[in-house]
């Protein structure tokens, strides 16, 4: 008799040890043709220069990347490379692949955005981040960002992070591949798949409090909410400051009438709120796509009193302003922006795009 680990419920989704994963060499492998083409003896030969350079050219073109940007599927390498399209992490695993190929010093890593939802039907979705980042103390950049020592390769297109973040090993990047799946399969109905995947993140990386989120959504799904409720204080005891698992929990708690439970956890969410740069801008974002500019900018300028560096509310500031005809203050705020790394594509694009002089 099959033994089923801690904090799972393996028997209330018959056949889920039926269903095939993709492995390491499914997700991170590329196609043999680029490869080959990687590993050409002239390229080999470059300094790291000339692979970064060689790297950078495969990614982006002179302004922006050739790969259109797909929020909605989560796609392995070779998927990646051949339709030229993908998410945020799909794209990711592809630059870092083709790093690890070229012997660049690569990493994937985890970057701090604002906490933002994606409704789709009656399910929630959590939207996090990751890029990748080459670095090293003699970068081939233009020398008035050699000294940051890295180079940023982010495909959002509707974000400039600049920032170097928490570096993800394979095994955690692995763990985020699955819980996208397992979320994507959820959304689509498949309960089986999505509790396979699910569970294959928590045991590829139990610390991944993302999954153990989504997880709780799901054992929501099929009417299981003490199981729910114990994924959810499992992710609090990972991450105890972790607002977004504590709104989760606090709704159980609601529908279950236990309000004093419920508001026993109001003061530690709004004292983090208030003191989080990431929830101002999440605020100031939401206002902007709802084309409230004057309350988008009242939330966007408090975010960035708090902050220093942080591209993204300096490229939605700039947005609300020229929406309310503050030329002045939007050109400043794109001088912030293209200032954080003036040699970046995104830069160039910038510059040609708005007049900053």
């Amino acid at each position: 008799m099959s033994h089923t680990p801690p904090g799972f419920a393996d028997s209330l989704f018959p056949g889920h040890d039926k269903v095939v994963l993709l492995d390491h060499k499914d997700i991170f492998g590329l196609p043999a043709d680029l490869i080959a083409d990687l590993n050409r003896p002239e390229i080999r030969r470059m300094s790291i220069h000339g692979r970064t350079q060689h790297f950078l050219n495969l990614v982006y073109s002179q302004d922006i990347s050739p790969f259109t940007y797909n929020p909605d599927e989560t796609t392995i390498v070779r998927k990646t490379w051949s339709e030229k399209t993908g998410n945020c992490i799909s794209l990711t695993l592809l630059a870092y692949a083709i790093g690890r190929e070229l012997k660049l010093p690569i990493v994937m890593q985890d970057v701090e955005i604002p906490a933002q939802f994606d409704r789709r039907g009656r399910l929630e979705f959590l939207n996090t981040h990751v890029n990748a980042m080459v670095m090293t103390k003699d970068f081939w950049l233009d020398s008035d960002t050699t000294h940051r020592g890295y180079l940023i390769i982010d495909f959002e297109p509707q974000t400039m992070i600049l920032n170097a973040g928490r570096a993800l090993s394979e095994e955690e990047i692995t763990s985020r591949f699955y819980n996208n799946l397992g979320a994507e399969f959820m959304e689509k109905g498949e309960k089986v798949k999505a509790y396979t995947y699910l569970r294959a993140a928590l045991q590829t990386a139990p610390n991944n409090s993302l999954a153990l989120n989504n997880l709780a959504q799901l054992y929501l799904n099929v009417g299981a909410p003490q199981l729910a409720e114990d994924s959810l204080k499992r992710a609090l005891a990972l991450k105890p400051d972790d607002v977004v698992v504590m709104r989760s929990l606090q709704a159980i708690y609601e529908q279950q009438q236990r309000f004093t439970e419920a508001a026993a956890l109001v003061p530690t969410i709004r004292a983090s709120d208030e003191q989080n740069p990431h929830y101002w801008t999440g605020l100031g974002l939401n206002a902007l796509q709802h084309k409230k500019y004057a309350e988008a900018i009242s939330y966007l300028e408090r975010a960035e009193k708090m902050t220093s560096g942080f591209a993204e509310i300096h490229q939605a500031l700039a947005e609300a302003y020229l929406k309310t005809s503050s030329f002045e203050k939007a050109k400043m705020q794109i001088k912030k922006l293209v200032s954080l790394m003036p040699s970046h594509p995104k830069s160039r694009l910038l510059k040609t795009k708005f007049a900053t002089n």
